[in-house]
């Protein structure tokens, strides 16, 4: 590699840069102008919000056989707020601010609706309080209101006891001062209660007010520095790649798709310089253009702040000694040119702008899993996540801040985040070395004859889509909210409606886009070997990946009450979680999705790709790594025997079997290791025995 040439193309390419004003006005003082208007619309928002809240009287309404009750409570209540705020001399607390006027209204729940009153009251007796209490659990999203819109004093609690009265205030979710009031009433009330407790105690024979019983005390012995730094230190990385992104982006698009538009890609690749000349000077003028303006961005900041423009805490202290800064740039400096080479291949990849901003949009969001790598609890820099770029600086990141100082392991980081940033340069030299990505004559052809020609180019596009559906309006929709209803949507109306829209469009063969083949009967063989041993392989995946990304036993407990509700038949749980799924989700992944991707895809690099989609579209973060890997083994399935079919039957029953062991309360966690491998050797036996009887997907690429 000759440094010399690279020298003068990096000169080139800056100086082209510096020219072109779209670039600079875009990437450098367009931001340097927003950041200001943006701090001070915030500041000035939060004020006005706090102001606001601060001078309202919430107007609320009480119903209910009980309402006389309710209304003597929250009068002992405002007794006990305004006595609190006489002993307090004058200082202003959180109950001295809450005001609240009782109104009368004919129906509450259409005055709540339609913004009359902010919230209101219903004093429920012990068998009122028992029927609503067995609503909410016979009907989470129908017959009771949802959580968000009613809440049960207290909340958290122990177990209700049989009989005992409740009071249920409603208020509007999506209101500030709807939700801000229902909270300041529900804290009155819980004040009120523990006063009427101790007195009963009292009056009971109690010597020791019950106030002053166990008195307790916390004693934070870490330092403010330390409080701050493991505050920032979850997001700064994610606030450098946001940088590195959006400043990088505009200089990386332009670098290659820009000169395709225009043309000169085709010239320079035609001098004496070589490919890895050419993509060594481009990814450093994206480099020196994404650090920049990484710095320029941090130092706003931090003059906004140096300069009291945002008021931030007293407690806050912002401790950086040399070594963390030492320690921050050595593994900054790799990420960035890692961040610089997908940016580059991006620009390679796509044949135009446009297209390549098209593409910019998802790479962009997806960059925030691994930034926020910090974030999850329980995740330890002497891990795995050492090995996984991004991840592994953003974790890094936060000991730094914290003041932990792990250098074999922050040495490691900066290895293995430097030979990531090294494969990834070669890949996008490698791209440039291609053809088809130089000139566009074959995306040109495909436009042109368009139908089943132009599918493979499309196939992605349809299944962002379907990704936005998903995760949009499907999770968002109060209709869609109920167990049936949310999984009819997704399997019908998404994983089979989509790809029958998809085939109908384009003109796609059915049987091959489906791939709708017989198989050899030795093949049922293997998947019936699989089904089992494929389970008991994942569960221990999951185990490994439980290693590196901890997941907290309360969120596996809800999401297995979120995933198979009490009021559920039997036969409709195994209907809706194994049939339907077993369907439908074959046709839209092992499908459409492998059929638009056979060609564009190795066969390996294919059968990954279309694990992570399908994990991806399984919404839960932790359920990414197994499902992935279930994903992957169907589509293997898919690719050795070009049927669809053993993919239905394994998924399906893979399904079937995690449902017959929960119902039946038989765990597979937590077993004995040997297990897990004894299950994993099974799963290889069943694939050998597919392997022997294989018929290859057709039309793949070597």
């Amino acid at each position: 590699m000759n440094w010399e040439t690279i020298r003068v193309l990096y000169g080139n390419e800056l100086r082209m840069m510096l020219r072109d004003r779209r670039t600079m006005v875009v990437a450098v003082v367009l931001p340097l102008l927003l950041w200001p208007v943006m701090f001070y619309a915030i500041k000035r928002t939060g004020a006005d919000r706090e102001k606001k809240l601060a001078a309202t009287v919430y107007q609320y309404a009480v119903t209910g056989s009980q309402a006389g009750q309710v209304r003597r409570r929250i009068a002992r209540g405002a007794e006990l707020q305004a006595e609190n705020a006489r002993s307090a001399a004058g200082r202003e607390g959180p109950a001295a601010e809450f005001r609240f006027q009782e109104v009368t209204v004919a129906d509450p729940a259409a005055s709540l609706r339609s913004d009359q009153i902010h919230f209101y009251l219903e004093g429920l007796s012990g068998p009122e309080a028992d029927a609503f209490a067995a609503a909410s659990r016979a009907s989470p999203g129908g017959a009771a209101p949802r959580k968000s819109q009613a809440t049960a004093l207290p909340d958290p609690a122990p177990a209700r006891l049989p009989g005992v009265p409740m009071i249920v205030i409603y208020f509007q979710g999506d209101r500030d001062i709807s939700q801000g009031g229902s909270s300041k009433m529900r804290d009155l009330l819980i004040r009120e209660r523990s006063r009427e407790r101790n007195t009963l105690l009292l009056q009971h024979g109690m010597e020791t007010p019950p106030d002053q019983v166990m008195l307790e005390e916390k004693t934070d012995v870490a330092s403010a520095g330390q409080v701050t730094g493991s505050y920032l230190g979850r997001f700064l990385t994610l606030y450098l790649m946001i940088f590195l992104l959006t400043g990088g982006s505009i200089v990386a698009l332009d670098s290659v798709a820009g000169e395709k538009e225009r043309g000169s890609l085709e010239t320079l690749l035609t001098t004496a310089a070589r490919r890895s000349e050419i993509v060594a000077a481009k990814q450093l003028v994206i480099v020196t253009v994404a650090v920049l303006i990484t710095v320029i961005q941090i130092g706003n900041i931090l003059a906004y702040v140096t300069f009291r423009v945002i008021e931030l805490p007293p407690t806050w202290v912002i401790d950086a000694p040399p070594r963390a800064i030492a320690a921050l740039l050595l593994l900054f400096l790799p990420m960035s040119a890692f961040t610089a080479s997908i940016l580059l291949m991006l620009s390679a990849y796509a044949k135009s702008y446009k297209e390549a901003q098209l593409y910019f949009f998802p790479v962009y969001l997806l960059s925030w899993v691994p930034a926020l790598a910090a974030v999850l609890p329980g995740v330890s820099l002497r891990s795995v996540i050492v090995l996984v770029p991004v991840a592994n600086v953003s974790v890094a990141v936060r000991e730094i801040m914290i003041g932990r100082f792990d250098w074999p392991m922050i040495a490691c980081v900066f290895a293995a985040m430097s030979l990531a940033a090294a494969w990834t340069a070669r890949l996008s030299a490698k791209m440039l070395t291609k053809e088809s990505l130089i000139t566009a004559s074959d995306t040109d052809a495909a436009d042109l004859a368009g139908g089943a020609a132009l599918f493979p180019r499309r196939v992605l596009r349809w299944y962002a889509l379907m990704g936005v559906v998903l995760f949009a309006v499907a999770l968002n929709i109060p209709a869609l909210a109920t167990f049936r209803a949310q999984l009819l949507f997704n399997e019908l109306g998404l994983f089979l409606a989509m790809p029958l829209l998809m085939i109908w469009r384009y003109r796609l063969n059915f049987r091959e886009a489906l791939a709708l083949r017989p198989v050899k009967p030795l093949v049922w063989l293997g998947v019936l070997l699989a089904i089992p041993s494929g389970h008991l392989t994942a569960v221990g995946i999951f185990q490994l990946a439980n290693l590196v990304f901890p997941v907290p036993e309360k969120m596996l407990e809800q999401f297995a009450r979120e995933l198979m509700p009490d009021n559920i038949p039997l036969w409709q749980m195994f209907l809706f979680l194994s049939l339907l799924p077993g369907v439908c989700e074959e046709i839209a992944f092992r499908g459409t999705l492998l059929f638009g991707l056979r060609r564009r895809l190795r066969p390996v690099a294919l059968a990954v790709c279309v694990g992570l989609i399908f994990g991806f579209f399984h919404v839960t973060l932790f359920r990414i790594v197994p499902t992935a890997f279930l994903g992957f083994t169907l589509t293997g399935m898919a690719l050795l025997t070009g049927s669809i079919f053993p993919g239905i039957v394994a998924h399906a029953g893979n399904n079937a079997l995690g449902l017959w062991l929960a119902t039946a309360e038989v765990s597979t966690g937590g077993l004995w290791w040997p297990y897990y491998l004894a299950g994993a050797a099974v799963f290889a036996f069943a694939f050998f025995i597919i392997w022997r009887a294989r018929t290859p997907y057709p039309g793949l690429r070597p």
